[in-house]
């Protein structure tokens, strides 16, 4: 049984030796697929003549196929009479042998005029029938060498269809089918361009000298112009080259010839190498592909006028269809990392954003948010949903803002909007899909500055309205908690009211008695009249009528007498909670509504009264402005300090959350009072967590 082996051998004389074997070893028939410069080599190497010669006079049927060219024409003739028959295969690249047993190829690529310095070997049965269908695969492909002979001989055009892959043959290749031409067409991406300038534009520039003398017909190219290849654009131009703008090139790149086509799928990005080329001399793609480039030549735009609508930024609305998701989705993301200012994004429906989030969506915004853009996102879903996902994203992106957008507005398409002059609408063909790009459809894009402040006009429409619906839902929340604590302030004073006042018409109370009960329904009627009053003062506010009568006054003055009915009123409580007032001057003048300012102090000294524990103190201070402009007024008290739910909305309508009574009002009326007085107002809780600090601000009377 054959001991079946496959190894390499190194060195010249161990590679010369392999292939000698092989040669005196074969008994049936041998197979060569060899590149052009195997021919000299056979022949000239005199032992290697001599395996051949002998294995064809022992009745070894030898098939040898290779490139017959004119550098090796008369070694091939040569071996015309070593081999049984000799084929011509354009290109052929690498080097293998098959005999009935046996395989041997190069490890290596020859050297031109050298024998391999290493070789494989092998007699695995397996490998031996796969390189044999494959060798007969290529012979089917092969033309006589006679053939082949006589139109090298004779000059005769051999036509041919082939694709190369080695970067520097294809650059030979472009060289010989430019060089060659007498005219040249070329349909070019931007990366083309740059390709054929690196490349080829010295040999152009001798077609277009010959131009001038009468012997060349011109060369036009159909690319599509841009601020990246305006440059190159006026440099052909200036050379000579007819040069036309096209914006939907075909998905290949080509020249054509008088004699030749090239063409490729490559984009040549900043001048790439081309690495894959389809080269053909046959009339059939000369007629097609010169028919081709005429249509696109006629369509296309005067290079000319394109580069000035690109200096003057005066460039045309277009809009394209693009059918295929995954190239909407690249595109998507272009226009995203080329924005400048703002994004504006409505995805159509929940599942579609998180299917995008998936592909990296979040990682384009948080790279637009570095770059100090605005990124705004709408999508459909409920309140809990989306409050869900924006704490969920903002862990992350913490300014990226979302809101959602109410379900009856959900629509089939998805809107990205870009500094409001490029914008793309997205289909969602099916929501059932987990693949974003399966449930994408059609998508359309459009750089019509009309276009995108349209869309972004309805994007802000849905944006202000998703916030004025969240701000409804928090007022009539808001609205709720405040009737429920109006008529619980209501019913606070009315029932004493109501049930003393019986007792006094009875007449069944002394004098003393009387006088105590009348005292207390006085007491409870301005607490009624105090709640008649902020409500009133609310609804001023809100219309705009609230009206300051302004007068000077000394603001220590204001601010003792409410210390002191305050004081007076914890006495008749028989209350033991201390309130300190501390003015560093005794004279602070302002100018303002002295009602409406003591209606402030009121207010913060009444929050600050209900929430100070029995034996604690509450401070007031008073103190100028460095600057002396301003005073500023503080109320401290030692309490339970404010409400993490309620510090964000502390000074808005109903803002309540206490088991000790109140609208919520106060501090809104407050801030009003101090706004319209071109002041400020402001809360804090204490460092030592006790209590919080109320201050505000005040203009000083302007000094004359």
């Amino acid at each position: 049984m054959v001991n079946e082996r496959t190894e390499i051998f190194y060195g010249i004389e161990n590679v010369m030796n392999t292939i000698l074997q092989f040669l005196y070893q074969s008994r049936g028939k041998i197979d060569a697929y060899v590149d052009y410069t195997r021919p000299p080599l056979a022949v000239d190497i005199e032992v290697l003549k001599s395996a051949f010669l002998d294995a064809r006079k022992r009745g070894v049927k030898l098939r040898y196929a290779t490139e017959i060219t004119k550098d090796n024409i008369s070694y091939c003739k040569q071996m015309m009479t070593m081999v049984d028959e000799l084929r011509h295969l354009d290109g052929i690249k690498g080097n293998f042998y098959i005999s009935e047993a046996e395989y041997l190829a190069p490890a290596t690529f020859h050297e031109a005029g050298k024998p391999a310095a290493q070789i494989i070997y092998s007699n695995v049965k397996e490998l031996i029938e796969h390189q044999r269908y494959v060798f007969e695969t290529l012979w089917s492909k092969t033309i006589p060498a006679e053939q082949r002979i006589r139109e090298i001989e004779e000059g005769t055009v051999h036509y041919e269809t082939r694709i190369m892959d080695n970067s520097e043959q294809i650059i030979k290749e472009i060289s010989s089918l430019t060089a060659n031409s007498n005219l040249l067409d070329a349909c070019l991406s931007s990366g083309g361009m740059h390709y054929s300038h690196k490349y080829f534009f010295n040999i152009k520039k001798k077609l277009l000298e010959r131009q001038k003398r009468g012997g060349h017909k011109g060369i036009r190219y159909v690319t599509e112009l841009n601020n990246e290849n305006i440059k190159l654009a006026k440099l052909y131009l200036d050379s000579g080259i007819q040069l036309r703008h096209l914006s939907n090139l075909p998905p290949l790149s080509f020249g054509v010839s008088d004699k030749k086509i090239a063409v490729t799928i490559e984009k040549m990005k900043e001048g790439k190498v081309v690495q894959s080329l389809l080269l053909s001399n046959e009339p059939k793609y000369l007629e097609h592909f010169s028919s081709v480039f005429q249509e696109l030549w006629e369509n296309g735009v005067d290079a000319n006028e394109r580069i000035r609508e690109i200096e003057e930024g005066t460039e045309p609305a277009k809009i394209e269809i693009i059918r295929n998701s995954k190239e909407a989705v690249a595109l998507s993301y272009k226009l995203v990392k080329s924005a400048k200012h703002e994004i504006l994004r409505i995805y159509p429906s929940m599942d579609q954003f998180h299917r995008q989030v998936r592909i990296g969506a979040l990682h384009l915004f948080r790279e637009a948010l570095e770059r100090g853009l605005s990124v705004k996102v709408l999508v459909p879903g409920d309140a809990e949903q989306i409050n869900k996902i924006v704490d969920e994203v903002q862990l992350a992106l913490p300014h990226l803002e979302i809101r959602s957008l109410d379900k009856s507005l959900q629509t089939q398409i998805g809107i990205l909007v870009v500094d409001r002059k490029e914008s793309m609408i997205i289909e969602l063909k099916d929501d059932t899909k987990d693949n974003y790009y399966d449930a994408a459809g059609l998508a359309a894009y459009s750089n019509s500055k009309p276009i995108g402040v349209s869309y972004a006009s309805i994007f802000e429409t849905l944006w202000k309205q998703g916030e004025l619906y969240e701000q409804l839902k928090s007022y009539n929340t808001m609205q709720r908690e405040f009737i429920n604590i109006a008529a619980h302030e209501l019913r606070t004073p009315v029932q004493p009211i109501l049930g003393l006042s019986q007792v006094l018409l009875s007449g069944k109370s002394d004098k003393e008695s009387s006088n105590e009960l009348l005292r207390v329904i006085n007491r409870n009627a301005e607490r009624l009249q105090h709640l008649i009053e902020d409500i009133l003062d609310v609804t001023r506010i809100e219309g705009q009528s609230l009206r300051l009568k302004m007068e000077s006054f000394n603001l220590n003055d204001l601010i003792s007498n409410a210390i002191s009915e305050y004081k007076s009123q914890i006495e008749r409580q028989q209350s033991h909670k201390e309130l300190v007032f501390n003015a560093k001057e005794d004279i602070i003048t302002i100018k303002g509504d002295k009602g409406r300012i003591s209606q402030v102090i009121s207010n913060l000294l009444s929050n600050a009264v209900k929430f100070t524990e029995e034996g604690d103190s509450i401070l007031v201070s008073v103190e100028k402005k460095e600057d002396d402009e301003a005073v500023i007024i503080s109320v401290k008290d030692t309490g339970i300090g404010i409400n993490s739910e309620i510090f964000p909305r502390l000074f808005t309508k109903f803002a309540s959350k206490s088991d000790r009574g109140g609208t919520g009002l106060g501090l809104f009326i407050s801030k009003s009072i101090v706004d319209a007085h071109r002041g400020a107002i402001w809360a804090e809780n204490n460092p030592d967590g006790n209590g919080a600090n109320f201050i505000f601000s005040l203009p000083l009377a302007t000094k004359t």
